[in-house]
């Protein structure tokens, strides 16, 4: 019996660099590939095209996320400006005292708008969920002037609003990085 000579394999060449020659496949749709392309995921070796991940779903903000969010602020925003006139009207005062109430009460109502909109968007985050909590931190401090019946020129006397609606953005914003 006699064994005839096998003939090499042809070489496999990447799929996206024709001039390298490579041993490499991505596992998932076996396209030839090279160390320079490969991209390591949990799931094994890829090619770019099938390690293409996109944004995770809760930062897809859909129409229908935007309407309930926007809703929420409409709702939520007026009832922050209605508490916020009762307990704390605007004044001119700037005392330490003053700013620690502004403090406590902004990340309150930061916190209370924060949760809202995560339970109404289906814990939707983003930059367009923060637009939002801007929104109805925006819409508290005029209903908040509203309800209280100052003038809204008085907006630059009163520092310690200014700091309690700083306080609610920020935390507000926070909650939905």
């Amino acid at each position: 019996m006699t064994t005839e000579p096998t003939s090499p394999a042809a070489p496999t060449m990447c799929a996206r660099h024709p001039d390298v020659e490579t041993a490499l496949a991505c596992g998932r749709c076996e396209t030839p590939i090279c160390p320079r392309c490969l991209v390591y995921t949990p799931g094994g070796v890829r090619c770019p095209d099938c390690a293409a991940i996109g944004r995770p779903k809760m930062y897809v903000v859909g129409p229908l996320d935007l309407a309930r969010g926007i809703a929420t602020a409409l709702v939520i925003g007026p009832l922050l400006g209605f508490l916020g006139a009762i307990v704390f009207s605007p004044r001119p005062s700037v005392g330490l005292f003053s700013l620690l109430i502004a403090a406590l009460i902004g990340y309150g109502a930061g916190f209370v708008t924060g949760e809202a909109l995560n339970l109404t968007t289906s814990r939707k985050r983003g930059r367009e969920m923060q637009l939002i909590a801007g929104l109805t931190i925006a819409i508290a401090m005029i209903a908040r002037f509203v309800i209280a019946g100052v003038s809204p020129e008085f907006l630059v006397r009163d520092i310690s609003g200014l700091v309690m609606a700083l306080i609610a953005v920020s935390v507000a914003t926070s909650r939905l990085r």
